[in-house]
């Protein structure tokens, strides 16, 4: 057992690769059928997969007031640091903290904190932010690189604009 490497609720990385639902024409599991076994300690369907996939969807939209955030950091902070900025700020709208000072007992501590995790699962691995990790990164690394504006949208800042001239 102890060659086996990482297991998964018991079960090997090669276990996992058998078991856990694919994407259409794909080799690998996908990342929600992990999650699900790991939360849950059971293998998924492709439903249970789909349909976890698609409240992470409806999740993952970012307050733009956490985008104005990390727009506002100086190119000169560390991209860790815009992302732990962007993280804390999502204590907003965090359901934990609402549930917190409505005075939730101890034993309910649980709900808020899945509907937090799952909120923030979602916004860090949504393809919308993986647009914001690029933002970070050029703002970091390419601080003097010359960002003309775009004539996309009206709100669109020049990082963005940046981005959509790519």
């Amino acid at each position: 057992m102890t060659e086996e490497g990482i297991r998964f609720r018991g079960k090997s990385i090669p276990e996992c690769q058998e078991l856990l639902p694919k994407a259409p024409g794909g080799n690998e599991p996908l990342p929600e059928g992990l999650f699900w076994l790991l939360l849950t300690g059971e293998v998924p369907t492709s439903q249970q997969v789909a349909g976890l996939s698609a409240d992470w969807a409806a999740r993952a939209a970012l307050p733009k007031f956490v985008e104005e955030v990390i727009d506002a950091c100086p190119s000169t902070l560390h991209p860790m640091s815009q992302f732990s900025i962007a993280v804390t700020a999502l204590n907003h709208d965090s359901a934990f903290a609402k549930a917190y000072q409505d005075g939730v007992h101890k034993r309910d501590y649980w709900g808020p904190t899945f509907e937090d995790s799952m909120d923030l699962y979602a916004h860090v691995c949504s393809c919308q932010h993986e647009a914001k990790a690029q933002l970070i990164y050029i703002a970091t690394a390419l601080p003097s690189f010359p960002i003309l504006p775009v004539a996309s949208t009206a709100t669109s800042t020049a990082r963005e604009s940046f981005l959509l001239s790519m």
